[in-house]
């Protein structure tokens, strides 16, 4: 009993002192990275009823703290969201405005201008102009800070459109990095990845992928222009009309880094 008694304090405290030092590890690890806040703002309004008007909604997660790298992946994803709205806008209304190439309600402002100039010209044509902004962190490690980018529109035509995009943040100083930067072997991915896709889509290796329909960069395979690293493996990201026609919808699929060894560099990503 004595010796039990002897025992049991000395293994509880060695299971506080790890549990501590690994809770001041995770701090030390990502200060900051792991604090953030949902930024939401509404411009505009879209009647339902009359089905007329503008609007802009933008719900993104931000770094609450204040460091180096916060500051620079905040000002980042806030330069990618007025960049999306500048998209379209007019270039001789955003003339009138510079203003609208540094906020998002300035840069609101020459959109709703192109919708009210377009509804002078066709009033009759029915329908809300949207644009939808949603970005939210995938996973942070260590090293990297993975962020998504939605983005949904419609500014009339048949359908709307959307379009993902995902980013790498250094998580030391905040710096966008690109993501083949931590591909080893760019050849060696690109057969994984269009085995990968062959697989999904049900094709066969000798099967023609014009032929059945695909759009090919200059008649070869390509990887897409967005993909990510999660804990599993690298998510590939082919939005609507990228690789395949808008019925299709986005085209994904992860490959696990058991089929990569050689090809990334994970010892940069964890």
């Amino acid at each position: 009993m004595r010796f039990s008694n002897l025992i049991l304090p000395a293994f509880l405290a060695v299971v506080l002192a790890c549990n501590s030092s690994s809770k001041k590890e995770d701090q030390k690890i990502t200060p900051g990275l792991k604090n953030g806040k949902i930024s939401k703002l509404t411009f505009g309004n879209c009647d339902t009823v009359r089905n007329s008007g503008v609007s802009l909604h933008i719900k993104m997660w931000m770094p609450a703290d204040s460091g180096k790298a916060e500051i620079n992946i905040s000002r980042q994803l806030d330069t990618k969201v007025i960049q999306r709205i500048d998209s379209y806008a007019d270039m001789s209304n955003s003339e009138m405005n510079p203003g609208s190439q540094k906020s998002p309600k300035a840069a609101y402002d020459v959109f709703a201008k192109n919708y009210y100039d377009f509804k002078k010209d066709f009033p009759e044509a029915p329908g809300c102009w949207e644009v939808d902004l949603k970005g939210d962190t995938t996973m942070v490690t260590s090293k990297v800070l993975l962020y998504q980018l939605d983005h949904y529109s419609f500014t009339g035509g048949a359908h709307p459109n959307s379009f993902r995009s995902f980013h790498i943040f250094d998580a030391l100083t905040g710096e966008e990095k690109q993501a083949k930067a931590f591909v080893a072997d760019s050849v060696a991915l690109l057969k994984k990845v269009e085995t990968a896709f062959r697989k999904l889509e049900k094709l066969e290796e000798k099967d023609n992928l014009e032929e059945k329909g695909y759009f090919l960069s200059n008649h070869k395979f390509f990887i897409p222009a967005n993909y990510t690293f999660t804990r599993q493996g690298i998510l590939f990201y082919y939005n609507p009309y990228e690789i395949a026609a808008y019925a299709r919808g986005a085209i994904e699929f992860t490959i696990p880094y058991s089929e990569l060894e050689g090809i990334v560099k994970k010892e940069l990503i964890f």
